[in-house]
């Protein structure tokens, strides 16, 4: 797949085409995908030209009928092939001939099933005209009331377009997406189902969209990355363009596609790759349909909160504020003290007669100052501590004027701002027509919340075990992969080694550490040693020569490796254990990987983050932030190592993975007390 995105007029006909010819019309069955396409187009308003290809005699009316492609006289904008697999690369061949502009393929029965040799000749025939497909469901641009599938979902009746396109690599996914969103008063105007994505990718599609006027919002629904660049010059090209892209994934695990020899990398799968590119990029991920449309909502109103954001919550019911409380506490978000001058200025505005406290309730006679929750919002939305306003009222039926115009104010303050209303008349809601800030309950809201908030990671799949026995990679245990670090920037703990159990003893009585001390075999056929019993901890002075012995015997069970050796270090004191690693990923390219040490490193609900390369300084800084934070790792001694990682990466492009497990806090600086290093030749150089 390219990863380069072409100029928007190469998708122009499929989107807007001004003919469309449709090959494989059957005569004798309505319920065929090419008559239902014709008929869709016809009863659609499609305004263009409208030609059906069929073998036999045919007659539709408004519809112009040809046996063939080359009956048509000129190459139409849009070629549909509603006709079996084996057609298809003949079929496509011919349509490039008259000149087409552009095709769709619905047939399955290419690379999906395993049959790449057809697909290569669908390809080889299209040559550069864009082709929609195979195995796909089509396209809809609703501006030219094109309507190109075989869904029985474009029969309903449908609400006016919105600004939102639609690109997914499942056809019914998509929509049950436009669905969705239609039903929370959202349109689309464009979609498209790309299939297996012979000629036509998920980023090329979603660059010309990105550029129609009518669209805010990109929604992706992807099976799996096949284009991790295409997918960052998307969120780039949306963010320049202040338009959005909101994506939901199940994801495919790259696991398999990796030696995962080291913790980090095997633990992380793509999920984790995903999501930082996503973080990176500016692309709200999303992990189920739900959110997909609280994402969608909140794009459009540019709305973003910060990790763990700082919420206000105003109402009228102390039950309701705890249990507003407890909800909003599972997604992370917290409800702070407000700051003195704010509770001042709500004391001077008047109407809070039970607390003043966050959550501020109002007290059971709220109604008799309704005039007065205004002004109180207002006074939230000056405090520079809040990130974020709730105000939670029910049903209204009496100050029906009243709750309207709170929707309108809530929609204007400067901070963002949802309006529970909870028990509302009915209709009431659908009929105010702000679902992006308006919404019936509290599960809504949390929902919307958990849509904002950074560092969606979709639930990985379990990572096949490996032996660590990879025949074109070389492994460079501790010993090696050390003093590689240690160039390049990253501090390893004072270690001695020796080949047998005496001179390690004897070493390590010499080096004039106090105990207790770590022992471990060190050998690049054992890449997890702990798992072998090759690493003991807390080794005491009396311990030490018993302790060695058992050591060296194990390391020769486990190991054939020539160059296997004992190693020692002193136990080093410290506050947290920080894993740091690197990958090579065949699909997102090189990552580097940060997150909890020590035990809790193969830990998948453990916090960890990627940052994909390149990284600007800024990004680096922010992880660095992240990790003294989350992590309890210095910031500054976090960037250090990470731009020294990143500069290893740079200048040795064979490194195919790293495992620095752990780095230990130990003070204001990160120590390592075990590497790892793995080259994706056997001949790479440490």
């Amino acid at each position: 797949m390219s990863t380069t995105i072409p100029g928007a007029p190469r998708c122009e006909p499929l989107f807007r085409p001004k003919s469309i010819a449709v090959v494989g019309v059957s005569a004798t069955s309505d319920r065929s995908w090419g008559r239902m396409t014709v008929r869709r187009l016809v009863e659609g308003g499609y305004r263009g030209e409208v030609t059906a290809v069929a073998r036999q005699g045919l007659v539709l009316p408004g519809v112009r009928v040809v046996g063939s492609l080359d009956e048509i006289g000129y190459g139409p904008d849009l070629v549909v092939l509603a006709t079996p697999a084996a057609t298809v690369p003949g079929l496509l061949r011919q349509a490039r001939e008259i000149g087409a502009g552009s095709a769709v393929v619905y047939a399955a029965g290419f690379a999906e099933g395993g049959n790449e040799a057809l697909q290569d000749e669908l390809r080889a025939a299209a040559g550069p005209m864009p082709v929609l497909g195979p195995n796909c469901l089509g396209v809809v641009s609703r501006a030219a009331a094109v309507q190109v599938s075989t869904t029985r979902f474009l029969d309903r009746a449908r609400p006016d377009p919105g600004p939102v396109a639609i690109v997914t690599q499942s056809g019914a996914m998509g929509f049950v997406l436009a669905d969705l969103l239609e039903q929370a008063g959202l349109g689309y105007s464009y979609y498209a189902s790309v299939g297996n994505e012979a000629c036509l990718s998920v980023g090329e599609l979603g660059a010309y969209l990105l550029d129609q006027p009518d669209v805010e919002v990109l929604v992706l629904y992807l099976e799996g990355v096949r284009d991790a660049n295409g997918l960052r010059e998307l969120g780039r090209r949306a963010r320049q363009a202040g338009k959005a892209v909101v994506a939901l994934t199940v994801g495919r695990s790259a696991a398999g596609r990796r030696a995962a020899l080291s913790h980090t990398a095997a633990v992380a799968g793509d999920h984790l790759l995903l999501a930082s590119l996503c973080r990176q990029e500016g692309i709200h991920l999303v992990t189920d349909d739900e959110e997909l449309v609280d994402a969608v909502l909140s794009a459009r109103k540019r709305v973003s909160l910060p990790p763990a954001p700082r919420l206000a919550v105003l109402t009228m019911s102390g039950g309701a504020a705890g249990v507003l409380a407890d909800s909003l506490a599972t997604i992370g978000a917290r409800i702070p003290p407000l700051a003195e001058e704010t509770r001042a200025r709500l004391a001077e505005i008047g109407g809070v007669e039970a607390t003043d406290a966050n959550p501020v309730d109002l007290g059971g006679n709220f109604d008799r100052w309704l005039d007065r929750i205004a002004g109180l919002l207002g006074a939230l939305d000056a405090d520079p501590g809040i990130d974020g306003i709730v105000l939670y009222l029910t049903f209204g039926d009496s100050f029906l004027d009243a709750y309207r115009a709170l929707a309108g104010t809530i929609g204007e303050l400067s901070t963002p701002a949802w309006f529970v209303w909870a028990c509302a008349p009915p209709g009431e809601l659908a009929r105010l027509g702000r679902p992006e800030t308006v919404l019936p309950s509290i599960g809504a809201l949390r929902r919307r919340l958990r849509a904002l908030l950074p560092d969606r990671v979709p639930a990985p799949r379990p990572a096949p075990e490996t032996d660590g026995t990879s025949t074109d990679r070389r492994v460079a245990s501790e010993l090696t992969a050390a003093p590689v670090l240690a160039r390049a920037g990253i501090p390893h703990v004072d270690t001695v080694a020796a080949l047998d159990a005496e001179t390690l003893v004897e070493a390590v009585r010499q080096s004039g550490w106090s105990g207790p001390y770590v022992l471990k075999g060190d050998a690049a056929d054992v890449p997890h040693r702990a798992r072998c019993g090759l690493v003991r901890i807390g080794v005491t002075e009396a311990e030490l020569p018993a302790a060695a012995t058992v050591l060296a015997e194990a390391l020769d069970r486990h190991s054939a490796d020539p160059d296997r050796a004992l190693a020692a270090q002193p136990l080093l004191p410290h506050s947290a254990e920080v894993a740091l690693g690197a990958t090579r990923d065949p699909v997102y390219g090189t990552a580097v990987l940060l997150g909890a040490g020590g035990d809790r490193a193969e830990d998948p609900q453990a916090p960890r983050r990627a940052l994909l390369l390149p990284a600007t300084g800024a990004q680096i800084t922010e992880l660095a932030g992240w990790a003294e934070s989350v992590l309890g790792a210095p910031a500054p001694a976090t960037r250090s190592a990470l731009t020294a990682l990143i500069g290893l990466l740079t200048t040795d492009p064979d490194i195919a993975e790293v495992d620095l497990n752990p780095l230990c806090v130990t003070g204001d600086a990160l120590v390592a007390v075990d590497a790892l290093i793995t080259y994706a030749h056997q001949g790479g150089n440490p």
